[in-house]
């Protein structure tokens, strides 16, 4: 059942909107979106439906049942129209990050302020991480638009990859973003 989705962390009510976290049972309609989104839009992400892992029902119901990582899914009705994943890193000494991770709206649910609650929905997600002080994401330079979503919430670019995908013959640079939670702790040189 959708739920409407509420920023326990701030004690805020979200724009009434039909965002949960997705769990096992969605794997079928997540893959049914991650299709369409690689397909629409190639040069959005890192992965192509030729070798994608997240076109496979079986490895996405494992990833939705991994407690370091949750899907969040936007539905208009009974049909999956926004997606995106945050995901803990793994090994001691990357710990304190998490990663945004496969953000997309699907045309007929944009300029409506889906985004925002996906990308909301996912930081709000990766605070209740212990020792999570910060999310990172990429976007391409040609994703205009979700580039400026993310600056919206908070996020800075600390960096710019040239030529980092290729498609069709076009490259792409991706930009490298950063959202602090919290203060970073610096080492005591004593």
């Amino acid at each position: 059942m959708w739920v409407s989705f509420q920023d326990r962390y701030h004690g805020e009510m979200s724009i009434a909107s039909n965002i949960r976290k997705l769990s096992p049972q969605d794997a079928s309609i997540l893959v049914t979106l991650r299709r369409q989104a690689l397909e629409n839009d190639p040069l959005a992400f890192g992965a192509s439906p030729a070798d994608d892992r997240g076109l496979s029902v079986e490895f996405v119901r494992g990833a939705l049942a991994d407690g370091d990582q949750a899907v969040f899914g936007h539905c208009d009705g009974p049909t999956l129209t926004g997606m995106v994943g945050v995901m803990r890193a793994a090994g001691l000494k990357r710990r304190h990050r998490a990663y945004i991770w496969g953000m997309y709206v699907a045309p007929e649910a944009r300029a409506k302020g889906v985004g925002r609650q996906l990308l909301d929905a996912a930081v709000a997600h990766a605070r209740t991480w212990p020792e999570v002080r910060q999310v990172s994401l990429s976007v391409t330079d040609v994703a205009a638009a979700a580039r400026r979503l993310y600056e919206r919430a908070g996020f800075r670019s600390w960096g710019q990859e040239p030529g980092a995908l290729e498609w069709a013959g076009r490259c792409v640079d991706e930009i490298h973003l950063v959202l602090e939670l919290r203060e970073p702790r610096i080492a005591s040189s004593e």
